[in-house]
């Protein structure tokens, strides 16, 4: 696996990592590949995109979007731009987009941005990527940090809001806590038959 800077000639498949700062996008990514994710010392600061070759296929890092701690309105927005036009410039080599979510925050967050009239950034992202991505996976990750009697109606919760935000399509949740490595194997196994559907050799995880 050899991470490197895009260079825009690559012509190889795409898997995407897509999600708000600090939602452990990078603590899944490292659980799959073994490879460690470059991160910045705060939540938000890493810019750009990374890639990580995986043989067949290439797994791309996107920076994490919304709030940026240090960053001004200017540069925040600067990077959603980016991050929304590199995405669209894939968009006919991306086979799956996943969408990294806070589930212990998800709600909270989503109550604020509605409450001033506001489309919710994760609800708006995943509306973005099912209309540029042939395949969207949302992990509802940080589940650990919910009581236990919480998780179930959280999960609905976020389940109703992406099914209202897109009525076409049915949302694919899968439940994670990265840092124990729990519920990634089943993103792991959605990953490679995705890739066998496409005639592409499934590579050697880190995560077995």
């Amino acid at each position: 696996m050899k991470e490197h800077v895009p260079t825009g000639e690559e012509t190889t498949s795409l898997i995407v990592f897509v999600g708000r700062s600090n939602v452990g996008k990078s603590s899944i990514i490292r659980a799959l590949t073994g490879k460690k994710v470059i991160i910045g010392k705060r939540p938000g600061s890493t810019r750009w995109e990374q890639m990580i070759e995986m043989g067949s296929f290439t797994v791309v890092d996107i920076p994490g979007f919304g709030f940026m701690a240090g960053q001004s309105k200017a540069k925040i927005e600067e990077t959603k731009k980016h991050i929304i036009q590199s995405l669209e410039k894939w968009s006919d080599r991306i086979l799956l987009s996943v969408l990294i979510i806070d589930l212990s925050l998800f709600r909270e967050l989503h109550d604020r941005w509605s409450s001033r009239g506001e489309i919710p950034i994760d609800v708006e992202f995943y509306s973005f990527l099912c209309e540029i991505s042939p395949r969207v996976v949302v992990v509802a990750n940080k589940a650990d940090k919910l009581k236990a009697s919480r998780v179930e109606s959280e999960l609905d919760f976020l389940v109703q809001m992406l099914r209202d935000s897109v009525i076409d399509r049915q949302p694919t949740v899968i439940m994670t806590d990265a840092l124990r490595k729990k519920g990634v194997s089943l993103l792991r196994d959605l990953i490679d038959e995705i890739l066998k559907e496409e005639g592409l050799e499934p590579p050697m995880w880190a995560l077995t």
